[in-house]
């Protein structure tokens, strides 16, 4: 067994739920259309002021168009977000071309009015903080261009611009959170239905029958009593899996909750006459769980190699303490390249499930290496946050 520092939790990419785009885009589509009609009373409330109309009028046209068209898109994008900023720059652009030049210096606000923040709340859908804290900046640069002297009511409404985008973009990012945790959740708890649906339908079966062979050898005496003491633990083994709590993935196994346990201690006593074990110096405190499935794995992998490494076979585990690997080498005569995937088109699952289906439960991984000189070298890793004293 070597522990090797460098081992690590195999990483799940999320995408963003389209529920949680979904319902920020009826949102942000409600908020186009109110702010629009807000933008127009504005201008009909200055009226009085306006020099040149029909550049307002074509710019509402626009905007109109534009706040009909982007909702049916199916998620904001890069493109959309960078054609609202586009015509809101417009639109706060013209402004100094459309109003008497006294009240624009006086800071009379611009044609697009809050209009202008849709665009901070869609790229705040589309990446979160970053996205809105981004929008906020173009639209924030825009108005401090257009307005000859910024005044108060400038900085106040830029401000408001980063806290919308920050909240929005915080808003969303918890919301995707809360999602994906949701569906880890819901993952376990089916995890957990087909595991009772599977111990229903099979174990109870296999129970029985396991049973029935340890009280017939029993019966029958002599080699009979090897077979009845095997059935009994495989029985015993059984049980205690089919009732245990179900896991699902790295998240099911936390470095600070329950009893450890020493794992070195566990795989010392595997040696024999065919197995040598190379511990470190001092304990490998993982958790209970953790200890259990490495050692059952390595159980399994020892198993292997009596069964096809051939006679004459020895196994070694290495090890050392700054990490949690695994590696069973053996001295047998090697296996073929596709060996295991043959296997498990065979239904053999000793490797892909007792191996390494236990591996990536606990959100590590197992590689197996065969050279062409014979021998086999199978690689546990489990993630260094399972090891006492961690701070990965």
């Amino acid at each position: 067994m070597v522990l090797d520092p460098g081992a690590s939790a195999l990483r799940r990419h999320y995408n963003p739920s389209p529920l949680i785009d979904s319902a920020g885009g009826r949102g942000l589509a409600l908020y186009r259309f109110v702010a629009l009609v807000y933008a127009a009373v504005l201008v009909g409330v200055h009226r009085g002021h306006v020099e040149l109309w029909w550049p307002i009028i074509a710019w509402f046209v626009v905007a109109l168009v534009w706040s009909v068209v982007a909702p049916l898109l199916p998620r904001p994008t890069s493109v959309a977000i960078a054609v609202e900023l586009v015509i809101a720059c417009v639109g706060i652009f013209l402004t100094s071309e459309v109003y008497d030049p006294a009240e624009v210096s006086a800071g009379i606000s611009t044609v697009p009015g809050v209009w202008s923040a849709a665009s901070v709340m869609a790229g705040a859908l589309l990446t979160g903080i970053r996205g809105g804290v981004l929008a906020a900046t173009v639209i924030a640069a825009a108005n401090l261009v257009q307005a000859e002297h910024p005044g108060q009511l400038t900085w106040h409404n830029i401000f408001l611009l980063y806290i919308l985008g920050i909240l929005v973009g915080l808003a969303v990012q918890l919301a995707r959170e809360s999602q994906k945790r949701l569906e880890q959740a819901l993952a376990i708890s089916e995890r957990l239905a087909e595991r009772e649906r599977i111990g229903r339908e099979v174990h109870d079966g296999v129970l029985q029958a396991l049973a029935m062979i340890h009280r017939r050898g029993r019966e029958i005496g002599g080699e009979g009593e090897a077979l009845a003491d095997l059935a009994a633990d495989q029985e015993r083994s059984l049980r205690i899996t089919r009732f245990e709590p179900a896991t699902s993935g790295p998240t099911a196994v936390p470095a600070d909750e329950g009893d450890r346990r020493d794992l070195a201690a566990g795989l010392a006593s595997l040696r024999s006459a065919t197995v040598e074990v190379v511990l470190p110096a001092g304990p490998v405190q993982v958790p209970q769980l953790v200890a259990r499935e490495v050692e059952a794995a390595v159980v399994a992998a020892l198993d292997n190699v009596a069964r096809h490494a051939g006679d004459g076979a020895r196994a070694l585990l290495d090890a050392d303490e700054t990490g949690l690997e695994v590696v069973v080498r053996d001295n047998g005569v090697g296996m073929p390249v596709d060996r295991l995937v043959r296997a498990a088109d065979e239904g053999r699952l000793g490797a892909s499930s007792s191996i390494r289906g236990r591996m990536l439960d606990l959100g590590g991984d197992a590689s197996w290496r065969s050279p062409s000189t014979g021998g086999t070298t199978v690689t546990l890793t489990v993630p260094t946050t399972h090891m006492a004293g961690s701070s990965s």
